[in-house]
This record gives structure tokens, C-alpha cells and sequence, in this order.
């Protein structure tokens, strides 16, 4: 691509994604409310979460990206390239995703569900056991 910046490798972008997507989780969107406003599966958001990978930047799911995260598929591109920071872009972010993910109640709990069984699945059986106990332990408390 003629507007790739030299100066960033694929796997600064990938880092950057990361970033993002991770900032996102922190103002309320979870792995799978994100794969649903995307438009992709789950596993993509995981694999942009753990710098696997990257969507094209001429991409429908690139584009949604940006919109979802407040800005536009240029100013994503910059923060990628590393040629503006992460809180600089964020300041265009709108803070409307945790409206949204509270608005939608109903499909929230099945999906929380759904996330929460595909991370446990790729886990070791120990860590397994641990979150049982720890839920067990959870729900006591409640009770």
C-alpha cells in the first residue's frame, strides 16, 4: 500500500489494535458486542486483542471499526502508523457504546454467556477448576 508509513511494522499496527480494542473493553463493550457491531465473530476481536491480526484498512469491518470507536477509517490509520496517540484519537471517541451495550439487556446476558464459555474453553483444566471454585465461592457470598 502506497500510504503505509516505513517507520511502522505490522506488528506495531497489531499492538496499536490492541490497544484500542482493549480501551474499548474498558468503557464498557465486551468482546462479543464489539464482534456483533463489527459485523465479525468473536474470534476476530480476540485474535485483534491478542495483536494477531489486523483488518484491511480498505475493509468494511476496518471502516465499522472506526465508526464504532468515534472516529473516521483516516484518523484510525494515523493512530495505527503510530503518527498519533492513542488518547488523541480517543478525544473523538463518543462515549455512547456503554448506552448501547445497557440497551440491549435482553441479548446481553446470553451473550456474556456465549464470551465467557469460549474463553473458559481455551483455558488449562486447572484454570478451569479455579474459576468453578471462585464462582462457587461467588455465589455463596450472594445467597
Amino acid at each position: 500500500m502506497t500510504h503505509d508509513s516505513g517507520s511502522s511494522t505490522m506488528q506495531e499496527r497489531q499492538d496499536r489494535l490492541a490497544q484500542l480494542v482493549e480501551q474499548l473493553l474498558k468503557d464498557g463493550w465486551t468482546q462479543t458486542t464489539l464482534a456483533e457491531a463489527i459485523g465479525v465473530d468473536f474470534s476476530t476481536v480476540y485474535r485483534w486483542l491478542k495483536g494477531k491480526t489486523i483488518p484491511e484498512t480498505d475493509s468494511k469491518n476496518f471502516q465499522r471499526l472506526a465508526k464504532l470507536s468515534g472516529g473516521d477509517s483516516k484518523m484510525l490509520q494515523l493512530y495505527l502508523h503510530g503518527e498519533i496517540s492513542l488518547s488523541e484519537y480517543c478525544q473523538g471517541l463518543e462515549r455512547k457504546p456503554l448506552e448501547k451495550v445497557k440497551s440491549g439487556k435482553t441479548l446481553s446476558s446470553e451473550m456474556i454467556k456465549k464470551e465467557v464459555l469460549a474463553k473458559i474453553y481455551s483455558l488449562d483444566p486447572l484454570d478451569i477448576a479455579d474459576i468453578i471454585s471462585t464462582s462457587v465461592a461467588f455465589l455463596a457470598k450472594r445467597a
